[in-house]
């Protein structure tokens, strides 16, 4: 296993794409904050700048550093950016037939398949704490008028739960590429999946519930993996949601991250019996 982790460590790193769409996702995810900051800021009200209290702090906080993701979990792109690092990680090798080279160097599959998971894992984990850090930075610069009271632990299980959701997002591509082995096919999945066919499936529901009366139908959607994982991220819908029932509606973070979670381990140990299974 630590051969399997060097060897993916050092391709990880030594690819140029790693450090371009790193990059470009801390850029996107700090350019938003400081955008939003800033128009904030200059359309705000003079009166704007007395104490604020514990409740909005963290709300404006949690969600400065986080794209806002508390308040609709798609403008959290950052972990849609360096997600497609777990395509290339297993679609360049798929395409480029490096496949081959990689189980030569390190013939055990397993190490090989959990090296990968667990070295990408922990670099797109970085990727958002450096993203969140760098947002929270830039917002108390644009709202320096402001006395906001610190909840550090609040702050910290922010952080993490956007960790917690991109890392599952990732694993989730990841896993995808493997058991389709198609690079492209995967990175327009990352997308069309939540955007497009989660979407479709929960507007029928919800004509499906107006024509028949049972709002119970549109509320079964909150179990549907994307929709559930943005629940690990999202605590506000025009007030602030707290004492959430895990599987109620709307799931809290906990029933999210069982949801979505759940969903993302199933297609990783699918992915997983295929590479050991298949041919390179």
């Amino acid at each position: 296993m630590t051969s399997a982790l060097k060897y993916e460590w050092t391709r990880l790193t030594t690819l140029r794409s790693t450090w371009w769409i790193s990059g470009g996702s801390i850029l996107v995810g700090v350019g938003f904050t400081f955008f939003v900051a800033m128009v904030i800021q200059l359309n705000t009200p003079t009166e704007l700048v007395d104490d604020v209290n514990a409740d909005y702090s963290r709300f404006i906080l949690d969600g400065a550093m986080t794209q806002f993701s508390n308040i609709d979990p798609s403008f959290y792109l950052l972990a849609y950016v360096v997600a497609i690092l777990g395509v290339l990680t297993w679609g360049h090798e798929y395409r480029h037939g490096m496949i081959r080279a990689t189980l030569t160097a390190v013939p055990n599959r397993t190490a090989v398949w959990s090296a990968k998971m667990v070295v990408v894992g922990a670099w797109v984990g970085v990727v958002v704490v450096v993203s969140c850090v760098l947002s929270l930075l830039v917002t108390l610069v644009w709202f320096s008028g402001l006395s906001f009271e610190f909840d550090l632990g609040y702050l910290l299980l922010a952080v993490l739960k956007r960790v917690a959701f991109t890392v599952l997002l990732t694993w989730l591509a990841m896993a995808t590429t493997v058991l389709i082995r198609h690079q492209t096919f995967s990175l327009v999945m990352l997308y069309l999946w939540p955007l497009g066919v989660e979407t479709m499936i929960r507007l029928l529901m919800l004509a499906m519930s107006g024509v028949t009366g049972n709002k119970d139908l549109y509320d079964t959607t909150r179990f549907l993996p994307f929709n559930a994982g943005g629940r690990i991220m999202q605590n506000w819908q025009g007030d602030f949601q707290e004492n959430l029932s895990t599987f109620g509606e709307p799931l809290n973070a906990l029933g999210g991250l069982v949801v979505f979670g759940g969903f993302t381990l199933a297609v990783m140990g699918v992915s997983l019996a295929a590479f050991l299974k298949r041919d390179a």
